[in-house]
C-alpha cells in the first residue's frame, strides 16, 4: 500500500479529476504557478492549462460566485480559498447560492461544486475585522 501525505492525496485526486472530466475546473489565489496552499495543486495548471487551473484575484467572494455561474454552465468547479480565517467575503455564495439553489429549484438546478479550505497545518489566517 502506498503511503501518501494528505497534501499529495488531494493532489491526486484533483489530477485524477481532472484526466476524466474535461468540464472540471480548478480555481483560487495561487494554485496555478505556485502550486496551491500546501502545493496541494502543484504542476496541475502545467499539465492541464490555466483555462483548467485558473490563478484568481484575491476576491474570495468572486471565486465563489463565478463557481456558481460556472455550475450553470454545467462545469464542475473546484475551488480553494487559501485559508479559513478568509472564507467569510464568499460565505453568502455558500450560504445562499451553493447551498440554496438545488433546493429552491425543485432539484432542476444542480450546483456540482467543491470548496476546498485548508485549516490548521501550522498556519493561521486571522478573521477579518
Amino acid at each position: 500500500m502506498t503511503t501518501l501525505t494528505l497534501s499529495k492525496a488531494i493532489n491526486e485526486g484533483l489530477r485524477k479529476a481532472l484526466e476524466d472530466d474535461p468540464k472540471v475546473v480548478v480555481m483560487g489565489e495561487d494554485v496555478g504557478k505556485v502550486g496551491g496552499v500546501f502545493r496541494v495543486t502543484d504542476g496541475l495548471q502545467k499539465d492541464f492549462g490555466e483555462s483548467r487551473v485558473v490563478d484568481t484575484p484575491l476576491a474570495e467572494s468572486g471565486i465563489v460566485g463565478t463557481a456558481v455561474g460556472l455550475a450553470l454552465r454545467g462545469y464542475r468547479p473546484v475551488c480553494e480559498i487559501q485559508f479559513d480565517g478568509f472564507v467569510f467575503p464568499g460565505f453568502d455564495q455558500i450560504v445562499n447560492q451553493v447551498a440554496k439553489l438545488h433546493n429552491r429549484s425543485a432539484g432542476l438546478v444542480r450546483m456540482p461544486i467543491t470548496i476546498r479550505i485548508p485549516s490548521g497545518g501550522g498556519c493561521a489566517a486571522s478573521p477579518p475585522g
